[in-house]
């Protein structure tokens, strides 16, 4: 839930103190703190693998079992339209792009798309959001990105298309992201790439003051990437955002702008973070969505439409 303003002029001393006494301890801590493990790192079951059975078996690097996902016809049906690859955010899978009542994939199917053209990677198992928060497996970039690359590879050759769209949510931006500075060979072939929510320059859930408030002080799987200003941030944008979307590709970002979207607030226990600004990208067509949440920017009727209408 994002945290009320709370403008200077209207704190009192004591809370300027406080807020100062407490970002105090938080320096002394770090000179000692060392994480006893990655908090969230755990093995999820195999997700489901809803491809025609020509389609190759591509495997988990990290697990070591079948990539999930959904998508295709049998081999040889035509191909009309780019193929377009779905690609989840942290702790999903494909089927975030197919729920009953607010299907993404039967929007593209209505709007003229055949099953062979649409597509969706689990690239790490089986989604456990509905699980309580301590037990859900949360994975980070670096690891996915080979799988994506080897399902975008499997997807175009068993299409036979020339080129794909992509469009992703959440952590899937990054490992998109990912995948084409590691792969200019794809980075060619995806002509247009909608970044839904990304954390393009980090999040908030993985600030420290964040952390201690929620888990302790301890590692959470993923924040070494994802805390804003971090090492791997930088190298992938770019230390001028040169990186951000230097093209071929043409790229639709879509966020909420507002802090309603609580990945990415304007404050955080009262201190002003400004990330409500994160997944927008220099050089992309970056549209905000004021008042949608996180979910609701990847399924809402207006997002879906935008997204739809660039695709195409």
């Amino acid at each position: 839930m994002a945290e009320p303003h709370v403008p200077k002029s209207c704190e009192s001393p004591r809370l300027s103190n406080l807020h100062g006494m407490f970002l105090l301890i938080l320096l002394l801590l770090y000179g000692e703190a060392e994480a006893a493990h990655k908090v969230a790192h755990c093995r999820p079951l195999p997700a489901d693998a809803a491809f025609p059975s020509d389609f190759p078996a591509l495997q988990d690097q990290e697990w070591g079992y079948r990539l999930g996902g959904w998508g295709g016809l049998p081999k040889g049906r035509p191909v009309r339209r780019r193929p377009v690859i779905f690609i989840h955010g942290n702790t999903r899978d494909a089927t975030d792009w197919d729920e009953p009542g607010r299907s993404v994939k039967k929007r593209f199917l209505d709007a003229g798309y055949s099953p062979q053209e649409l597509w969706a990677i689990s690239y790490s198992g089986k989604s456990t959001k509905d699980r309580p928060p301590g037990s859900q497996c949360v994975t980070d970039n670096r690891t996915n990105i080979p799988d994506l690359a080897a399902f975008v590879k499997g997807v175009l050759a068993y299409t036979g298309a020339a080129k794909v769209d992509l469009i992703a949510h959440s952590l899937g931006v990054t490992i998109a992201r990912g995948m084409l500075a590691q792969h200019p060979e794809l980075a060619r072939i995806v002509e247009h790439f909608v970044a839904i929510a990304g954390p393009n320059h980090g999040t908030t859930v993985c600030r420290r003051l964040w952390l201690v408030w929620i888990i302790g002080w301890r590692d959470h799987m993923g924040c070494d990437e994802l805390v804003p200003g971090s090492a791997w941030l930088h190298s992938l944008n770019g230390p001028n955002a040169e990186k951000e979307a230097p093209g071929p590709t043409r790229v639709l970002t879509i966020y909420d702008g507002t802090g309603a979207d609580i990945l990415y607030l304007p404050w955080l226990l009262g201190w002003p973070v400004r990330d409500q600004d994160s997944p927008a990208l220099k050089g992309a067509q970056n549209v905000k969505m004021p008042g949608l949440t996180h979910d609701e920017l990847r399924t809402s009727d207006d997002a879906v439409s935008a997204y739809l209408r660039f695709v195409n």
